[in-house]
C-alpha cells in the first residue's frame, strides 16, 4: 500500500502565493494550440501553478505573460489534477519565470492582486488632475 503524504519538500525554491487573472497559451487535450484563461495560483523562480477551467495533457508546453510585472515564460505541465471548479497544474520553466526574491522585495508584499492594485493607484497618483474652469 502506498502513502499520498509526502515526507520531504521536492521543490529546489520556495512558491509565494500569488493571485492573478492571465490568459496562457497551451494545448488541449485534442494536441489543438489554444488561449485559455487561468489563474495564477502561487510563483517560484523556475515554476508555478495555476487554475484552469479544462485538463492539460501533462508534459504539454504552456506559455503566459504577466507584463505588469515582468514575469512569464514557456514551461512544461508537470501535473494536471482534478479540483474545485477545473483544474490545478502545476507548471516547470527551464528558463525561469522572471520572478525572484529581488522582484519580491521591491513589491514588498506576497499578494500580486495587492501588488497590481498598489501599481494602479500609484500610476493614477502620478497622472496630474486636470482642472475645469467654470465662468460665473
Amino acid at each position: 500500500m502506498y502513502s499520498t503524504i509526502r515526507t520531504s519538500e521536492r521543490r529546489r525554491e520556495a512558491r509565494d502565493p500569488l493571485s492573478a487573472p492571465l490568459s496562457i497559451l497551451c494545448y488541449d487535450p485534442d494536441g489543438r494550440e489554444t488561449v485559455m484563461h487561468a489563474k495564477l495560483v502561487d510563483i517560484s523562480i523556475s515554476g508555478a501553478r495555476m487554475s484552469v477551467l479544462k485538463q492539460i495533457p501533462v508534459r504539454s508546453s504552456v506559455t503566459f505573460f504577466y507584463g505588469k510585472l515582468g514575469i512569464g515564460g514557456r514551461g512544461t505541465v508537470r501535473f494536471c489534477r482534478s479540483g474545485k471548479g477545473g483544474y490545478n497544474i502545476g507548471l516547470q520553466f527551464a528558463n525561469g519565470t522572471g520572478w525572484s526574491p529581488a522582484l519580491k522585495e521591491k513589491l514588498g508584499m506576497l499578494n500580486l492582486a495587492a501588488a497590481i492594485a498598489a501599481e494602479e493607484a500609484a500610476a493614477e497618483a502620478a497622472t496630474p488632475a486636470v482642472a475645469v474652469a467654470t465662468e460665473a
